[in-house]
């Protein structure tokens, strides 16, 4: 299938003044078209495109997206049931969707009529898909996105020497589970007393170097953003479900036998979810997971002004750290999130190597367009589409203002134009990346049940019961089960 240069990115705009649900104000009457942003980071940016865009065609979009982490789903919801539909709207994935196919809203991409989105369409990779049978696409790839933990590699020089950083940060990625947590209790020792033994990460040696002015300032290992249900399901959840199921289409269609045989994988989520939480910037308990110290801004701070040594997050967390401490913006770099599993363990095709050396890389959101709008609004949604993907002034905001990756980048050519875009570039020029097979997971399961779960009856206490890896495996088998109806 033949690929164009860019990829499809999200359109964001800026909170309006209106109430969501309700009737479109007077003064907002007067535009071609309707967007709902569900992404609400780079509002400013896209607000500043499609200003330009309009300059340039004279075609006024009204767009709307809440603030950044805010579950939009009701808002969406009343907005397409009202008299002023958006003709474009943000879907997250696969799962999402269902309720926008079945309610007629989501529009089959092979439907649209100007030629030029039809070309952009038809070139859109079929792994990049949002689609339920694996052969309709409902959606264009907003862009792709990466995550793992984030390390400030001043950070690491400062803990181990500058000319051992690069080295240090090779043999991380290749390093055991075992060598990795054995690591992260030295770190913990030497943030705690200020010496520490030796680590070994892949064969290497690495020795910590006397307390200094950046390493002093080190309050735990890791930021976690431990009021968020968020923070134990969803993404750090995902690399589990990897080891499980080989996508997110299979991961829908998950049976109670596959579930139970993924207990090895579920129980090696647990024990570094144990990890994690017990060597955070904040003790585990009530104090990590109270929302006024603990929420994802302050993790974000945390993790920016150097208080820890790596924060769990991907590249759309770069402006946030960046606002946080703009001197950091171009010192990080990703490094994968590890499981103790064998190959033995791994249901999914997937090797234990092939995870721990990997980063997650997948498409995080799409653009739909609304099947129920007028054939105009849905011709002059299209058109805005073609001319964000591939006109030099809708890439530059796309690229360089909001930091997005194109989809279909090649890494040989393209710079994302900051740290933790190229770094992904970097997995994925070195074929080290895994997909993002939890969104295939029941609608809301990762976070308001497996989340809500684990905060509420593990990050909670200091102190786990022997039994907790293997309760939370079970957990896991029970609950998806019944939200998925098996």
């Amino acid at each position: 299938m033949k690929m164009k240069k860019f990829a499809a990115m999200m359109l964001a705009g800026v909170l309006a003044t209106t109430t969501m649900g309700m009737g479109v104000s007077a003064s907002d009457d007067d535009y071609d078209f309707y967007f709902f942003n569900i992404k609400g980071e780079d509002a400013d940016a896209m607000q500043a495109a499609v200003d330009a865009y309009k300059e340039e065609t004279g075609v006024t979009i009204k767009l709307f997206t809440l603030g950044s982490g805010t579950d939009s789903s009701e808002a969406l919801r009343a907005d397409l049931q009202s008299d002023h539909m958006p003709a474009i709207f943000g879907v997250q994935d696969a799962q999402r969707l269902v309720e926008y196919q079945e309610g007629g809203y989501a529009m089959p991409l092979s439907e649209a009529t100007n030629e030029e989105f039809k070309a952009l369409a038809d070139a859109i990779p079929e792994n990049f898909y949002l689609t339920r049978d694996g052969e309709t696409n409902y959606g264009v790839p907003l862009n792709i996105e990466g995550y793992g933990y984030i390390v400030d590699t001043r950070v690491i020089g400062a803990m181990f020497g500058e000319d051992n950083t690069d080295a240090f940060i090779e043999a991380y990625k290749t390093a055991s589970y075992a060598e990795f947590e054995a690591m992260i209790n030295a770190m913990q020792q030497y943030i705690t007393d200020g010496t520490a033994d030796d680590i070994t990460l892949s064969g290497s040696t690495f020795s910590f170097a006397e307390k200094n002015d950046i390493t002093s300032k080190l309050k735990g290992v890791i930021a976690v953003a431990g009021s968020e249900k968020w923070t134990y399901g969803d993404h750090l959840v995902n690399v589990a479900v990897d080891g499980v199921f080989s996508d997110s289409v299979a991961a829908a269609e998950a049976t109670t036998e596959q579930l139970e045989a993924g207990k090895p994988v579920w129980e090696a989520y647990a024990k570094l979810l144990d990890l994690l939480t017990s060597h955070a910037q904040t003790e585990r308990g009530p104090e990590l997971i109270n929302q006024t110290t603990n929420g994802y801004d302050q993790a974000v701070a945390s993790f920016a002004n150097g208080e820890t040594v790596f924060i769990k997050q991907g590249n759309w967390c770069y402006t946030n750290i960046t606002n946080a401490n703009a001197d950091i913006a171009d010192y990080m770099t990703f490094l994968p999130i590890k499981l103790d599993v064998t190959d033995e363990d791994l249901t999914s095709g997937i090797t234990a190597e092939q995870m721990n050396t990997s980063i997650p890389v997948f498409v995080p959101q799409y653009y739909c367009i609304n099947a129920k709008c007028s054939d105009e609004e849905k011709e002059a949604a299209e058109k805005f589409l073609v001319w964000l993907n591939t006109s030099e002034t809708g890439m530059k905001y796309v690229i360089e203002e909001c930091s997005f990756i194109p989809y279909n980048a090649d890494p040989d050519v393209i710079s994302a134009g900051y740290s933790l875009g190229d770094s992904i570039l970097s997995y994925v020029k070195e074929g080290k990346t895994i997909t993002n097979a939890y969104a295939g997971m029941p609608a809301s399961y990762a976070t308001f049940t497996l989340g809500a779960h684990l905060l509420e009856n593990y990050v909670n206490t200091a102190e786990w019961p022997e039994t907790a890896y293997s309760d939370i495996a079970d957990f896991i088998v029970s609950s998806w089960s019944e939200a998925a109806g098996l």
